[in-house]
C-alpha cells in the first residue's frame, strides 16, 4: 500500500515502535482478510472463514521469519500483493474447469495450487538468493513491470466486485450494480478507498490512515442504529463479512489437498502460476529497492531473496501464500516511527492473535472496507503507473503498459503478459535498429596507422587518403542494423563525387556479436566489393565472428578483394602501402639516411659530421634492439629496413606502439630523462640502424657544440612535428566521432 510520508512523533523509542506495530497489525489483518473475500468468491464464499484463516496464517508466517531475519531491522514483511488478483483468477478456472465436482473437491484443488504456488515460488525465491541471480531478473523490460502491475489493479477491482455478495457474474447486467443491497456495498467501498487513497496526500500526519479506518466504522455502524439495522440483518445483507465460527480459524490442509486434490486440474494452472513467479521476483527487488530509498541504506538483495524463499516455504508448507517485504508498508512503518524489530514481531502477534480468538471481531468488519481495500490497491496501482508514468516514461513505453491493461482487462492475465512481452521486444528491435553500428566513420586522409612516416609520405596519404574508407562498428549487428550498413557503405562507394574508395575497413573491436540476416548482409557487400573491385578489410574479429564470416563465405583464402587483419592498425597499415606503393615515392625509398637528416637538419653539413659519431648496427628479423626496463644508454636513426615500438603486456602479449622506417629516429626522450625504456624496439625486417651513445653524445656537446646545437634543434622540430600531426589526428577523430 503505497503512501504519503508522515511526520514522525516524538515519543519514547519502544513506545513509538509498539504503536506502529499496532496500528500496521490492524491495517495488516483487514488487508489480508480482504485479499481472503477477493480470493474466496464467488462458488468458494461458503469457505471465505477458511480463507480467512489461510491468509492470517500466511501473514503471521510471513511476518514473523521476515522480520527476524532480515538484515533490515526494521523491515515488515506481508503477503505478496500482486498474487492476489492472479490466485483470484486461478480460483474462478478452477470452479471452471471443475463444474461437476463437491465443493470440498474444489477447496481442496485451490489450496493444492496455492501449496505448490507458494513452495514453488518460495524456492526459486532461495536458488535466485543461493547462486547470486537477484539482477537477473532487472533484465525484465520495465514497461512490462510497469504493464503487469497496472493490470494487477484491474485484476484486484475484478476480485473485488466478484466479493460482492449479489452479483451473479454468469448473468451480469450492469442494473445488477444498482441493486439496493448491492449498491450498499460498492458505492462505501469506493468513497472509502478514494478517501484513504486522497486524504494522505493532502494531510501529513501518522493517524490519518487508521483515523479513516475508524471513522468508517463508526459511521458504519451509526448508519445501522439510525436504520434501525441488526447485526443479523446485515449479516445477511452482505453488509458484513459474515458469520465466522468461534475459535480459531486456521485448519492444517495441506496433506489432505496434497493427497486428494485434482492434480490435472492443479497443473493446468502452471502456465498463470508461472509467470506469477516471474512478477513476483521482480516485484521483490523493486520494493527491495524502494526500502533502500526509504530507509537510505542499502539492502543485500540475494540474502532477501533467501528470507522471502524461506518465508513463502514455511507458509506454503501450512497451505498459506507467500509473501516478502513491500515497499509502501515499510514506508510507512518508517515515518510512523518504526526502527526496531519489535514493530514486525508486533504485527505477527496481532496476525497470530486474530488467527487463534479474533473470528468474533472480523465478522463485524463491514464489507464496504474489505471491498474497499483491493478497490485502494487497484487506484495506488492505476496512479502509479497509468498516471505518473505517463510524465516518467516515453511514449512508447507508457503505450506497453497501456497495451497490457488493456489486454488484461479484456482477454485476459496471461494474454496481456504475452503480448505485452512481444510488444517490448518489436519496441526494442526497432529502437535498437534505429541506432548505427557505426561508431565512427572516417578515412586514411585523418586516420593514419602507427607507421611513422616521413613528411612527403604523409602528405600523399593526406591528399590519396579518402581512398581508404574505415568505419568503426560497434555492439549487436543484426537484420535491423545490417542492411542499414550496407546501405552506407554502398552509398559511399557509389558516390558521384567524392574520391573512389579503393579500401573498406570494417573494425570489429567493439562488435558484440552478429547474427545471420548480418552475415548476409556482409556476403552481398562482399559481392558489391568484388564487384567495383574494392578491397574489404576485416579486423580485430572475434573467433566467433570469424567463424560465423567464413561459413557465409565472405572470408575466403583466394579471395583478392577479401582480407583479414589482426587489428585496425595493422589493416591502415596493408592500405597505407599499397596508396603509397601507387604514388611516385621510389626515389624516396632509395634515399639513405644522410639524405634524409639533410632535408630536416637546419645545417645540412652538419650531417655528415654527424654520420661519422654515428655506429651502424645490423638487425635481422625479430631481433630485439633493446628490451622494456632497460637503461637508456643512445639515440637510434633507421637507415634501412624497419623497426617497432612494442608494449610488453604480460604472458607473452605485446601490443605495437609505433613503427618506424627509414630516416626516422627512435629514443629522442632519453636523450633530456634519462629514464629506463619504456618499450621493447624489434626489427619487423633486416634492418640496418646507427647508434649515437649517450658517451658519444656527450662528447659532441663538450667538443663540438655546433653540431650538438643542429641535433637538438633536430630534436625539438622533429618532436614538435610528431606533436601537431598527433594534435590533428586527435581533432580529426574527435570531428568524426
Amino acid at each position: 500500500m503505497t503512501t504519503k510520508p508522515h511526520s514522525r512523533p516524538a515519543a519514547h523509542p519502544l513506545v513509538l515502535n509498539l504503536t506502529t506495530g499496532g496500528t500496521m497489525g490492524l491495517l495488516t489483518v483487514i488487508t489480508v482478510v480482504s485479499f481472503a473475500s477477493v480470493i474466496f468468491s464467488g462458488d468458494f464464499s461458503n469457505a471465505l472463514p477458511f480463507g480467512a484463516g489461510l491468509m492470517l496464517f500466511s501473514a503471521t508466517m510471513v511476518s514473523l521469519i521476515v522480520t527476524t531475519f532480515s538484515a533490515y531491522p526494521a523491515i515488515v514483511g506481508t503477503v505478496s500483493e500482486p498474487s492476489i488478483p492472479v490466485l483470484s483468477l486461478v480460483a474462478r478456472q478452477i470452479l471452471d474447469q471443475m463444474p461437476n465436482a463437491s465443493p470440498e473437491d474444489k477447496l481442496l484443488t485451490l489450496t493444492a495450487t496455492i501449496v505448490l504456488y507458494a513452495v514453488a515460488g518460495g524456492i526459486i525465491f532461495t536458488l535466485l538468493g543461493r547462486f547470486k541471480l537477484g539482477g537477473f531478473v532487472r533484465f525484465i523490460p520495465y514497461p512490462i513491470v510497469g504493464g503487469f502491475l497496472a493490470g494487477t489493479g484491474v485484476l484486484l477491482i475484478e476480485g473485488a466486485m466478484h466479493s460482492i455478495g449479489g452479483l451473479d457474474f454468469h448473468h451480469l447486467t450492469l442494473s445488477a450494480f444498482f441493486q439496493p443491497d448491492v449498491l450498499l456495498q460498492w458505492v462505501p467501498a469506493l468513497i472509502f478507498a478514494v478517501a484513504m487513497f486522497a486524504i494522505p496526500q493532502l494531510i501529513d500526519h501518522f493517524l490519518v490512515i487508521p483515523g479513516i479506518i475508524a471513522i468508517a466504522f463508526i459511521l458504519f455502524y451509526v448508519a445501522l442504529a439510525m436504520t434501525g439495522t441488526s447485526i443479523e440483518q446485515a449479516t445477511d445483507r452482505s453488509l458484513l463479512l459474515g458469520t465466522l465460527p468461534p475459535g480459531s480459524l486456521y485448519r492444517f490442509t495441506t496433506i489432505p489437498a496434497l493427497t486428494q486434490a485434482n492434480w490435472g486440474v492443479v497443473l493446468k494452472q502452471l502456465p498463470s502460476l508461472a509467470a506469477l513467479w516471474l512478477i513476483e521476483s521482480m516485484a521483490l527487488l523493486l520494493n527491495a529497492n524502494g526500502i533502500e530509498l526509504a530507509a537510505s541504506r542499502d539492502l543485500d538483495l540475494n540474502h532477501e531473496l533467501k528470507v522471502a524463499g524461506a518465508a513463502s516455504i514455511a507458509s506454503g508448507l501450512g497451505g498459506g501464500i507467500g509473501g516478502f517485504a513491500s515497499s509502501g508498508e515499510n514506508t510507512l512503518a518508517r515515518h510512523l516511527g518504526g526502527t526496531r524489530r519489535i514493530v514486525g514481531w508486533t504485527i505477527t502477534g496481532i496476525c497470530l492473535a486474530m488467527l487463534l480468538g479474533g473470528a468474533s471481531l472480523l465478522s463485524l468488519v463491514p464489507k464496504f472496507v474489505l471491498v474497499g481495500i483491493p478497490l485502494l490497491l487497484g487506484l495506488e496501482f492505476f496512479y502509479e503507473w497509468l498516471y505518473q508514468a505517463w510524465f516518467k516514461l516515453s511514449r512508447s513505453d507508457y503505450a506497453i503498459i497501456v497495451l497490457i491493461v488493456v489486454v488484461t482487462g479484456t482477454l485476459g492475465y496471461l494474454q496481456g503478459i504475452g503480448i505485452g512481452l512481444i510488444a517490448a521486444i518489436v519496441l526494442f528491435v526497432v529502437n535498437y535498429s534505429q541506432l548505427s553500428v557505426t561508431k565512427r566513420v572516417g578515412s586514411g586522409a585523418f586516420q593514419h596507422s602507427n607507421v611513422m612516416r616521413i613528411s612527403e609520405e604523409l602528405d600523399v596519404l593526406d591528399a590519396e587518403g579518402e581512398q581508404i574508407y574505415l568505419l568503426e562498428l560497434q555492439g549487436l549487428i543484426f537484420f535491423g542494423t545490417a542492411n542499414k550498413l550496407l546501405t552506407q557503405i554502398r552509398d559511399r562507394i557509389d558516390h558521384p563525387t567524392a574520391i573512389a574508395v579503393r579500401f573498406v575497413i570494417l573494425d570489429f573491436r567493439l562488435v558484440s556479436g552478429l547474427d545471420a540476416s548480418a552475415v548476409l548482409s556482409f556476403a552481398k557487400l562482399k559481392q558489391v566489393a568484388t564487384s567495383k573491385q574494392v578491397h574489404l578489410l576485416f579486423t580485430d574479429l572475434s573467433h566467433e565472428a570469424m567463424q560465423r564470416l567464413k561459413q557465409g563465405d565472405c572470408l575466403e583464402a583466394d579471395d583478392p578483394f577479401s582480407h583479414v587483419f589482426a587489428d585496425l592498425d595493422r589493416g591502415l597499415e596493408w592500405c597505407e602501402q599499397q596508396v603509397l606503393a601507387a604514388s611516385n615515392l621510389s626515389e624516396l625509398e632509395a634515399r639513405s639516411l644522410s639524405e634524409h637528416l639533410k632535408a630536416d637538419f637546419s645545417d645540412p653539413i652538419q650531417v655528415d659530421r654527424l654520420m661519422s659519431r654515428l655506429e651502424d648496427r645490423l638487425f635481422a628479423e625479430g631481433d630485439y634492439l633493446f628490451h622494456q626496463g632497460d637503461p637508456f644508454d643512445g639515440l637510434y636513426f633507421v637507415g634501412s629496413g624497419q623497426v617497432s615500438v612494442v608494449l610488453d603486456l604480460g604472458e607473452g602479449q605485446t601490443k605495437r606502439i609505433r613503427t618506424y622506417t627509414v630516416g626516422n629516429t627512435i629514443g629522442e626522450m632519453g636523450l633530456y630523462r634519462k629514464t629506463l625504456r619504456m618499450a621493447s624496439v624489434v626489427a619487423d625486417k633486416p634492418s640496418t640502424v646507427y647508434f649515437l651513445s649517450t658517451e658519444a653524445f656527450e662528447q659532441i656537446e663538450a667538443s663540438d657544440p655546433l653540431l650538438a646545437s643542429n641535433v637538438h634543434r633536430f630534436v625539438v622540430n622533429l618532436l614538435a612535428e610528431r606533436l601537431q600531426h598527433r594534435e590533428q589526428e586527435l581533432k580529426n577523430l574527435l570531428q568524426s566521432s
